[in-house]
């Protein structure tokens, strides 16, 4: 029952899915400028997603981590570079025949059985226009309807309708429409000419926006009626899904992410330099940080304040003596207070490692985070004639001293100066996060400083720089710009400004600094729902 797919480039797509069938909006367009028209693939989140609707599963199954994983860009795997290459085909090929295939045909028994007096070619009719409209998340063009009731007719010939149904799903969910979204326009416009998305589309654009995955009914209703033009309806369906579960997974996604933290499972250490480290330290690290950041999200309303500020985190047991602190009766992971050398998500043991060397700190690493994740700063490559080689550890100094005198080079200089201060502040913590006062019996000397818009900012220790982020304006300014890469998948441009600028308005507007928030600016703005569609060749 194997359905064999032809691997679909982007730039074939642009011509061929822009006969959609989708409704027009029938409006001029409110912008003279927009972002170029474009196809996306979706993710492998984003598929689990969009079938879990398609197949009217009771719960969401993650079949597509069988497939190939997503690279990242700006460090974000929703970018809009990926393609369905021949692997992933095959892989597409054999989800939908072993997996999905069969599941979504015993879920939708009622959508394809036929009632007794009722013609089976209107009944197969019916089952593909609900499906192709979950599926693409658009009414089914006729040319759909046909291609996808043929295929029913091939197959009723020697076989049972159940057998039909599970080929036009199949063939559904390997399909260009399926694996892309379009943010394209009405069809028929000229080269160079900034256009309008179709209802649909806006609908798409905004659905999978808050929550990773596609429009659900109401939001399908509200574009079938023209109603997405409204910036004010927009921020009504932005608001509704941000309280769904899956935006809070969608949004938990995005911090993980933001903050370099998708390795942690892979995480190697030298347990000889630290003891601590194995199997359970890294489990109850990763836990730690898995639930806080859930926590924010569902609980915080993705308060940014609350993630870079908290005085509390969730550990078990095994973190809790390691920070030091408390920890619940029974052992188990919950809340608990942190220690004054701690504050937020800056100070967890995880992000600490992740910033760190096999058998050391890195000043260089953790000033490069703080600089481009949590700032929004370039920081440039080294120059091709200087060697990345970090200091090696010795017994006789400490990790300060070593990284000073190794990165004592005028060739380097410029970078250095950013990024070595804000690390060295960060030096009270070894490679695996815990708190130290001295290093191989020398005392840890943790001052640093950070450069920003007002002047320089000294401190000691990561907690204290911690607490100057959760308050800094140029962390307000830089998470927005983070989040628009995660969701619109590319680097900005300057055409973006004016949307840009609505996101840091509403998400400055609460001093929470809700991401929530950015997300209503983005969806509101007409930059969001406007493109410009390619030039003729």
């Amino acid at each position: 029952m194997r359905i064999i797919r032809s691997v679909i480039p982007a730039a074939l797509l642009l011509v061929s899915v822009s006969c959609s069938g989708d409704l027009k909006g029938g409006e001029p367009p409110e912008v003279s400028e927009a972002s170029a028209a474009r196809v996306r693939r979706l993710t492998r989140a984003e598929f689990d997603n969009s079938v879990y609707v398609v197949a009217k599963n009771p719960k969401p199954v993650p079949m597509a981590q069988l497939l190939a994983p997503e690279d990242a860009i700006l460090g974000f795997t929703t970018h809009d570079r990926l393609q369905v290459t021949s692997l992933l085909a095959d892989q597409l090929d054999g989800i939908a025949e072993r997996n999905w295939g069969p599941i979504a045909t015993s879920n939708l028994t009622s959508d394809w059985e036929c009632a007794a007096g009722k013609k089976e070619e209107d009944c197969a009719r019916d089952f593909i226009r609900g499906l192709v409209e979950r599926a693409y998340r658009r009414p089914a063009a006729p040319e759909d309807e046909a291609d996808l009731l043929q295929l029913w007719s091939s197959v009723r010939k020697d076989f049972d309708p159940k057998t039909a149904a599970q080929y036009v799903i199949q063939a559904v969910m390997t399909s260009a429409s399926f694996l892309y979204r379009t943010e394209l326009g009405e069809p028929g416009a000229k080269g160079n000419q900034v256009v309008r998305l179709t209802q649909h589309e806006i609908a798409s654009a905004l659905s999978y926006a808050v929550t990773g995955g596609p429009p659900d009914a109401e939001l399908l209703a509200a574009a079938s009626k023209g109603e997405l033009t409204s910036p004010d309806n927009r921020e009504a369906h932005a608001r509704r899904l941000l309280m769904t579960t899956s935006s809070q997974t969608y949004l938990q996604r995005f911090v993980v992410e933001w903050l370099g933290l998708t390795g942690l499972a892979n995480m190697n250490k030298n347990n000889q330099v630290f003891p601590n480290f194995g199997e359970p330290w890294k489990d109850s690290s990763r836990a730690e940080t898995t639930a806080f950041i859930a926590h924010v999200i569902n609980n915080q309303e993705a308060s940014i304040k609350e993630l870079l500020s908290a005085d509390y985190t969730f550990a078990d047991g095994r973190m809790s003596f390691f920070y030091g602190t408390e920890t619940t009766p029974d052992g188990r992971i919950g809340r608990v207070k942190l220690p004054a050398s701690r504050v937020g998500i800056l100070t967890h043991a995880s992000l600490l490692a992740t910033y760190s060397l096999f058998d050391s700190s890195s000043p260089i690493r953790r000033g490069k985070f703080v600089l481009t994740r949590l700032l929004c700063r370039e920081v440039p490559p080294p120059p091709p004639t200087v060697p990345i080689i970090p200091p090696a550890v010795t017994t006789d100094s400490t990790t300060r001293a070593r990284f000073a005198a190794h990165t004592n080079n005028p060739a380097c200089a410029s970078c250095h100066r950013q990024l070595d201060p804000i690390g060295f502040g960060m030096e009270d913590y070894d490679g695996l996060g815990k708190l130290r006062e001295t290093e191989n019996g020398l005392p840890v000397d943790a001052s640093g400083s950070l450069e920003h818009a007002d002047g320089v900012f000294s401190f000691t220790g990561g907690a204290a720089l911690a607490r100057f982020l959760a308050d800094s304006p140029d962390v307000a300014d830089c998470v927005p710009l983070q989040l628009f890469r995660y969701v619109m998948g590319r680097d900005e441009e300057s055409v973006d400004a004016p949307m840009l600028a609505d996101m840091r308005s509403r998400f400055r507007g609460d001093a929470r600094l809700k991401l929530g928030d950015a997300l209503v600016g983005l969806v509101r703005s007409p930059y969001f729902v406007h493109r410009r569609t390619p030039s003729p060749e």
